[in-house]
């Protein structure tokens, strides 16, 4: 497998430096330092001609270039959320809010080590059925109930309840009301109405930091997008 690190600035090495170090157990690790913003021709090359499975790209402050790199390939890309201001606040929601069909799985810096591992993990997830864990005392929650019925839409597969810690778990739904038990691919789900709150952002932040990759809030087109992008590199060798 080879896997393409791409961080903004290289004042960020006590970031990408132990990340690339952690995702050497999954294959073969190349880092670029390349900005979005000041070199965006060579991201752009950098993306189309390097031919990895996946990307890990990091940033801080704007935060786009997580979001430039997934523009540019069908691969997987994980964007790490930077502490560069606002304790990676702000970073963390610049990755994470991408439009629909443009997805990046969101990781706070303090998570980034976990990515390697979930990586080595999927080969073990199934591809016959979504095996996902939600917290089974809000199944009545309707955002959870429509968020599941839409991902078994999409994918046209069985979505399987699994226990957090089940091998087969590929990730979570989570609600305002809880914190994330998985180190997987997470969604976030509320009433459509929250989101105009500026607390609820601040609490998505602080679920975050708990753990996990993230795709957006409400966004079941992006996750199930990802986990298709998942699936293909879970089967590479």
């Amino acid at each position: 497998m080879k896997i393409q690190v791409l961080f903004g600035s290289a004042n960020d090495e006590r970031v990408y430096g132990p990340l690339c170090r952690s995702l050497e157990k999954c294959g073969d690790v190349k880092m670029e330092v390349a900005s979005a913003h000041r070199d965006p021709q060579k991201v752009h090359e950098i993306v189309t001609t390097c031919k990895a499975d996946v990307f890990v790209a990091g940033a801080g402050l704007a935060a786009h270039l997580p979001g430039v790199v997934a523009s540019l390939t069908e691969k997987p890309v994980f964007g790490v959320a930077v502490n560069g201001a606002f304790a990676g606040l702000d970073s963390f929601l610049s990755i994470v809010q991408m439009p629909r069909g443009v997805p990046v799985m969101a990781v706070t810096e303090e998570n980034a080590g976990t990515i390697g591992d979930y990586i080595l993990h999927l080969a073990q997830v199934p591809r016959d059925r979504i095996c996902l864990h939600w917290n089974r005392s809000l199944e009545s929650y309707s955002p959870i109930q429509k968020a599941l019925d839409e991902i078994q839409v999409q994918t046209q597969l069985k979505v399987e309840w699994t226990a957090a810690n089940d091998k087969n778990c590929i990730g979570e739904i989570v609600s305002p009301w809880e914190l994330p038990r998985t180190q997987g691919l997470n969604l976030f789900l509320c009433e459509k109405e929250q989101l105009a709150s500026s607390n609820l952002a601040l609490d998505f932040f602080g679920k975050a930091r708990h753990g996990g990759f993230w795709v957006g809030a409400n966004n079941v087109t992006n996750y199930v997008a990802q986990w298709k992008k998942l699936m293909i590199l879970g089967a590479t060798k």
